[in-house]
């Protein structure tokens, strides 16, 4: 029953236009910022501290960034309607986009909770034509949320799969030319971290993506889908690091293909603040003491 509930709604938002569903955002985002002010003074001090921003400046990005990311909760029920010939104004390096078309090894994207992330999957059969698709998700705590979720970011042909299972389903995948998406600006737990310098601190990076494009000997490739501000979209696909080519103990390669992609996270973060997901705790799992 919760399910059909989560269906109608899901096609009640599909039949809202893009500027209904952003008065939505502004409104959910401006009611957010007003009754939560504990989330409100943890994302202005994450501002300030990792940007180095004064107060006012600091609080201006993070109550803006309120609004982008319910934008982008609420663009998944687009997804299946959006078009890159239609939707992408601007793109970043072509020769980048060429090089992703024209890949011969197993494609790893690296991306993070910024801009439009959520549209990224309905990109799939444009950048990476002819490849099986998948992108990694963190399942969520109602099992028919989960499921609803699952079957929108796979409207595009796109394959949802569990964190947890990554490595059963994705390495196949990738050994047989495929590309995988993850979000690689998540925190994590300690036995899953390795920890690197992020936006002026030391952050717990996620180094199953890292251990996954190694084994499979995956190029891995920062995408980054970022809103222009006139309704159009930039596309920014950064050049990649070819996992087969590196040197070292596995923890050392492991640790360069991690540093490789938290390190374009932060270059896009500070090229669009407003954008990014400031209300996540992405700092909490620190250094075990002692």
């Amino acid at each position: 029953m919760r399910y059909r509930i989560y269906r109608l709604f899901a096609r009640l938002l599909k039949a809202c236009g893009p500027v209904a569903l952003r008065r939505m955002a502004e409104a959910l985002a401006f009611c957010c910022w007003t009754l939560l002010p504990a989330r409100r003074k943890e994302a202005t001090a994450a501002v300030g501290k990792h940007l180095r921003l004064g107060p006012e400046e600091a609080r201006r990005i993070a109550r803006r960034s309120f609004t982008e990311n319910f934008r982008s909760f609420f663009e998944i029920f687009h997804m299946d309607a959006f078009h890159t010939s239609t939707a992408v104004g601007e793109l970043h390096s072509p020769e980048s986009l060429a090089a992703l078309r024209e890949e011969t090894a197993p494609i790893v994207v690296a991306t993070a909770h910024l801009g439009s992330w959520e549209l990224m999957p309905g990109l799939a059969s444009a950048l990476v034509p002819g490849r099986e698709g998948m992108v990694v998700v963190r399942r969520q705590g109602d099992p028919d949320l989960t499921r609803l979720m699952a079957e929108l970011r796979g409207a595009r042909g796109m394959r949802a799969v569990d964190h947890r299972r990554a490595s059963d389903v994705v390495l196949p995948s990738l050994r047989r030319g495929g590309a995988t998406a993850f979000l690689v600006d998540h925190n994590c737990s300690r036995k899953e971290a390795v920890f690197l310098p992020f936006m002026e601190d030391e952050a717990a990076v996620n180094a199953g993506p890292a251990m996954l494009a190694l084994r499979a000997k995956a190029a891995v490739y920062p995408v980054f889908l970022l809103r222009s501000g006139d309704g159009k979209h930039i596309l920014h696909i950064l050049d990649p690091l070819r996992t087969a080519d590196l040197q070292g103990t596995i923890a050392e390669k492991v640790e360069q293909i991690a540093r490789f992609y938290t390190d374009a996270v932060a270059e896009m973060v500070r090229r669009y603040p407003e954008q990014w997901f400031w209300m996540h705790k992405r700092w909490k799992t620190r250094r075990k003491k002692g």
